[in-house]
């Protein structure tokens, strides 16, 4: 397939200074968003509450919202997911219904309620939907959901813990591991022998338990049917920022060390300058526009890393193909003519990548695989703009300032 009858002849580097320049506005617009703004940080990285939630009757995203306001959580986030207006994606800050002081006065409450069981652990999650404790007496399951309820917490439902319930054992024809073959559950409430002493872990009522009873009790939420629900403690997000962070650093300072082997050092610089160009304006478009930043995003970052430098590398690769044939010619010729050689590539390679992309985002724009592909929408537009005005200039630019060969 041929996109120009004959080899275009366009001055890409006469006006590298030009693209240059938006380039570095672009990216100083971003940065200024970035660091004031602040992404939006989805619950992956500050953490929070997400329920899905499916309505058997017709509810609005507005009622919905009402209802979460009178339960106590303002400010929730409410986004249609799926087809149809019956199912919802919230979002909460909270993510644990105990507060800390209820916390210490609850621990404090079964110390001195299971004294006499030589209690060795009290451990509440994070979320406050589970009590893990450790004694050396046997305690009666009723008798222990029982005091926890008296010193504060409330147990959840048994229909509410079946999804936190241990497997059957043998139930896929997997062997069941000493754990769960001693483990024994009633009600909420799941004890299994350790060492000398004896575990039981009991199922509270957690932010999403109280967030579907809310709901249920609405004039609309009557089936309301919870399909999943995640929380993520703040610490948990602030590690999974770094990891994220760390993980971009490390792509970009590998694909560096590759093009750097792979050609030459005047190559290298050119290539990641042109990713940390994509990544940022990408990253500042999210801001601006007030979209979530989660784990989906950072992949679909690495993604716009690995085919952004795909691109380029297949015009550096003309570049030093062009360089052996005419050594008589500049630098700068040599790569102008390597991007319009390579110009037609592309265009149809860039075209129809975004065809696929536009295709999933229409057919999952109420899907969570939505933002993954705006993404990456972006991010193939900015990628193809950065690797003809971006990364080719600068291999001219390193070549001029360090250069000690000549084309």
């Amino acid at each position: 397939m041929e996109f120009f009858k004959k080899t275009p002849k366009f001055d890409f580097m006469g006006r590298s200074r030009l693209f240059g320049t938006v380039s570095l506005i672009a990216v100083a617009v971003s940065l200024v968003a970035i660091f004031t703004v602040g992404p939006k940080w989805g619950i992956d990285f500050s953490g929070g509450t997400e329920v899905q939630v499916s309505f058997q009757e017709k509810a609005t995203s507005s009622d919905v919202r009402q209802a979460l306001a009178r339960m106590g959580f303002g400010g929730a986030e409410v986004v249609t997911f799926g087809t149809g207006d019956s199912e919802y994606l919230i979002r909460l800050e909270a993510i644990s219904p105990v507060t800390p002081e209820a916390a210490k006065s609850a621990e404090a409450a079964m110390k001195k309620a299971l004294s006499g069981y030589g209690l060795s652990k009290y451990e509440l999650s994070p979320g406050g939907d589970k009590l893990s404790l450790r004694v050396a007496k046997e305690i009666p399951i009723a008798e222990l959901e029982k005091e926890i309820s008296a010193a504060g917490l409330t147990v959840a439902v048994a229909q509410e813990a079946q999804a936190g319930a241990p497997r059957p054992k043998g139930d896929d024809g997997a062997e069941a591991t000493e754990e769960e073959s001693t483990k024994r559950c009633e009600s909420v409430t799941c004890t299994w022998p350790y060492e000398k002493d004896r575990i039981y872990e009991t199922n509270l009522k957690g932010v999403s338990e109280r967030v579907m009873d809310g709901l249920r009790a609405e004039p609309f939420g009557k089936g309301a049917v919870k399909l999943r629900s995640e929380w993520v403690g703040p610490k948990a997000g602030g590690q999974l920022r770094t990891a994220a962070v760390a993980s971009l650093a490390y792509a970009m300072l590998f694909i560096m060390l590759y093009v750097a082997v792979r050609f030459d050092f005047r190559f290298g610089p050119g290539g990641v300058i042109a990713l940390v160009h994509d990544v940022i304006i990408t990253l500042g478009i999210f801001t601006a526009l007030r979209i979530e930043v989660t784990l989906t995003t950072v992949a679909a970052l690495l993604t716009i890393a690995g085919y952004s430098i795909n691109d380029t590398i297949v015009v550096f690769d003309r570049i030093r193909e062009n360089m052996a044939k005419a050594r008589e010619r500049s630098l700068v010729a040599v790569i102008n003519s390597a991007i319009n050689e390579t110009l037609p590539r592309t265009i149809i390679t860039s075209f129809t990548t975004l065809l696929t992309v536009v295709a999933m985002m229409v057919v999952g724009w109420k899907t969570s695989i939505r933002d993954f592909m705006f993404a990456l929408f972006i991010g193939i537009i900015i990628g193809t703009y950065s690797s003809i005005f971006i990364a080719s200039p600068m291999v001219a630019l390193i070549d001029r300032r360090f250069g000690k060969k000549k084309a």
